[in-house]
């Protein structure tokens, strides 16, 4: 075991061991996580070391960069991660090992902090050129790397009380085992570990509260992600809506006279300002037993789909077993491309009747009462299906006796409740009823009366994205657009027509997705968030069809106006998306995988033999020994041997190795003054108690590549002096 003593900026022995495996074991990385901190701490129980010097350090910190780029590509090129920049964080210890491995293993004990800072290294070796002294801030890095595993682990999703507890035991024993306080003040000591299960809560709230606001604010903006049981509208809210213009799905071969509406989600229920997908068995009689929550009504209310394994490894999915055995060319067919995650509703035609080429072999597909169909858990972060549909559709139940023709009483007849639960109606504001009466909806058949509510908000109304006014809350608002304001967003049109077709008697629901508007190529359709809409499925005849009572002529007039930056992030989201398709594709995954392997490897195996040739080691009595016991200590004057022997021949064992290679000076005069330096520089590292200043380091690392670079000139032109 190694006896050189601890560096008082060092953390306790073993303490960033565990650290890292706390990391692996919440991150569900154990053996990663096992394997770097056997890496970390086996300095304690061998005596190899290395001298790096400045140049290693820097070395040590390009391979950390170089192992980051990578970590990002691959998961950007992966596009499963909700927020990229926490996966890639997340992996810190990992990327960062190389760092901390050159400190735990040099002969020094600390590293200059320029190490970090390539204009910072370029301005010493500026003034050090000029002939001025510089020294080097150093720093030991085992605090830093310690705190940035607790935070790579605070990214994991954990329980924020489990990280609480590690966070308190692990400074807490960076406290006990390294302060100079442990074990003369007893009543500091119980104050510092007090005051650390304080900070040590409040940095874990922290930390949840970062994670859960970055998590929000990073979402993608309005209109673009979708949920299968509730949309959050902006009805009732004041302001420009903003859409965002990033690509969410693409759709091929889309035939000429195709479907231009493509569902995402229904919902049936309406509260203010939002819709909700509101089971039926809601409505049905309990039992005196525990009643279940809002959230397990609606996932029970998802049933999976029938499905079919292909012989390249995807699957089929249909709604009816009929479906897999039926030719192909009976029904249109499409393909459709997007990112999805856990749980994504998917964009589909109304007559969607099977799926094909889905990778759920982690979950399936699965579809509501409603109509909504939903990828449960996709294998891959990018998906590409074949969507075969015409024909009615399977997959919607009837319309619900009090659902589909339900209409809050706050927007029929707008007012107020009074304490004993009495309707106060305000006499100067008319709501659903009154305008459901005025355009006598009643009177009219389902198809007579949403032609007039068509034409009506034609005529009437104005689409735009922007509300004026005040803000009032969103009870009544529905109402307030019909009477007073007329004027919305598809939000607005789509909510009022099924409150109003509901009033008079129609059952109808509410629903979003996305309006086919830009193409791209011969053959394919770009849907951005720009393009998502809202629209109504009226019972019509025994079965559901799609009504857009939006006026026409106004509908995305925003999302039409794409800016060259837009299309130049489309560019490279398209590209990452169809290589991430091509990668995952059956005999594809198997390759790349052996080329990624191939490229570590070769990488390790390049590092393993530049350390292994350049080790020493570190007697327990202080005494350094060479790889063969034979030289103190490895310095950079030992890199000119090789080279040196062209010219000089090999070193006699009974030679010393400073007067073999001062036989140089014959070869290279020019720079005798530099290579005796070099030598003087070599015997204070060898046996100088205190070793060579940091400056003077990097000064001997300086001289000896011009040394260095001097034998490679004199080898160019072997008759020159």
């Amino acid at each position: 075991m190694s006896s050189r003593p601890r560096s008082p900026h060092a953390p306790p022995r073993l303490l960033i061991g565990a650290t890292l495996l706390f990391w692996g074991g919440v991150t569900a990385h154990p053996v990663i996580g096992l394997i770097c901190a056997l890496l970390v701490e086996a300095r304690s129980w061998t005596d190899l070391r290395w001298h790096f010097g400045e140049r290693g350090f820097v070395r040590a910190w390009a391979l950390s960069v170089l192992l980051a780029m990578l970590t990002m590509t691959w998961f950007w090129l992966q596009e499963t991660s909700e927020i990229l920049l926490f996966d890639f964080l997340a992996w810190m210890p990992v990327y960062l090992s190389p760092v901390i491995l050159a400190q735990n293993y040099a002969l020094q004990q600390s590293m200059p902090l320029n190490t970090f800072s390539f204009i910072a290294r370029r301005k010493m070796l500026i003034d050090r050129a000029a002939g001025r002294i510089v020294h080097p801030v150093q720093i030991h890095l085992g605090y830093p790397y310690l705190s940035l595993v607790l935070v790579a682990a605070a990214l994991s999703h954990i329980n924020q009380l489990v990280f609480f507890a590690a966070l308190i035991l692990i400074v807490a024993s960076a406290l006990v085992f390294s302060s100079p306080i442990s074990g003369q003040r007893p009543v500091g000591m119980a104050m510092a570990l007090t005051l650390v299960v304080v900070l040590g809560g409040v940095g874990s709230m922290g930390l949840f509260t970062i994670w859960e606001s970055l998590k929000g604010g990073l979402q993608l903006p309005y209109t673009v992600s979708t949920s299968g049981d509730r949309s959050k509208t902006a009805i009732g809210s004041i302001g420009e809506i903003k859409l965002s213009k990033r690509l969410i799905w693409r759709i091929r071969d889309l035939n000429p006279g195709g479907p231009k509406l493509f569902r995402e989600a229904v919902y049936n229920h309406y509260a203010p300002g939002q819709w909700w997908h509101k089971p039926v068995a809601d409505l049905e009689p309990k039992d005196d037993g525990d009643k279940p929550s809002e959230l397990l009504k609606r996932e029970d209310d998802y049933e999976d789909l029938w499905f079919r394994d292909l012989p390249d490894g995807a699957r089929q999915h249909a709604f009816e077993t009929d479906e897999f055995d039926r030719d192909p060319k009976l029904r249109k067919r499409l393909q459709i491309i997007g990112k999805v995650q856990t749980k994504t509703p998917l964009p589909l035609p109304d007559s969607t009747q099977r799926l094909s080429g889905l990778r759920t072999t982690k979950g399936g597909v699965t579809s509501n009462s409603l109509g909504t169909v939903r990828l449960e858990n996709p294998d891959h972060g990018v998906v590409s299906f074949e969507v075969f549909y015409e024909g009615e559709a399977l997959y919607e139940n009837p319309p619900h006796e009090i659902l589909d023709v339900q209409v809050p009483d706050h927007e029929k007849v707008p007012g107020r409740r009074d304490r004993d639960g009495t309707l106060v109606e305000r006499a100067d504001f008319e709501g659903v009823t009154a305008v459901c009466s005025e355009l006598g909806l009643k009177e009219l058949s389902t198809r007579e009366a949403m032609q007039v509510l068509k034409a009506w908000f034609i005529s009437k109304f104005t689409y735009s994205l922007s509300k004026p006014g005040h803000r009032t809350g969103n009870k009544s608002a529905a109402a307030k657009f019909l009477v007073n304001d007329r004027t919305g967003h598809c939000e607005y049109f789509a909510t009022a027509a099924v409150l109003l077709l509901r009033e008079a008697g129609i059952p109808t629901r509410y629903c979003v997705g996305f309006s086919v508007q830009e193409k791209r190529g011969s053959d394919e359709w770009l849907l951005r968030g720009s393009d998502a809409h809202a629209w109504c499925r009226v019972w019509v005849g025994n079965r559901w069809i799609d009504f857009d009572p939006t006026p026409p002529a106004e509908i995305f007039h925003e999302g039409s106006d794409i800016p060259w930056s837009r299309k130049v992030l489309d560019f490279w989201q398209l590209k990452r998306e169809d290589f991430l398709i091509w990668r995952t594709s059956p005999g594809n995954t198997s390759l790349v995988n052996w080329m990624m392997t191939g490229v570590m490897l070769l990488l390790f195996g390049y590092v393993s033999v530049r350390l292994w040739l350049s080790r020493t080691r570190q007697g327990p009595a202080g005494n350094k020994l060479g790889p063969l016991g034979r030289e103190a200590i490895v310095t950079p004057l030992h890199a000119l041997r090789k080279p040196a022997e062209r010219w000089l021949g090999s070193r006699n064992e009974s030679e010393s190795f400073t007067k073999w290679i001062l036989g140089l000076v014959h070869q290279i005069p020019t720079a005798e003054l530099a290579l005796r330096r070099a030598v003087s520089y070599h015997w204070k590292a060898r046996f100088d108690p205190i070793g060579l200043e940091p400056a003077e380091e990097g000064e001997f690392e300086k001289l000896c590549g011009e040394l260095k670079a001097h034998l490679r000139e004199r080898q160019r032109d072997p008759a020159g002096q």
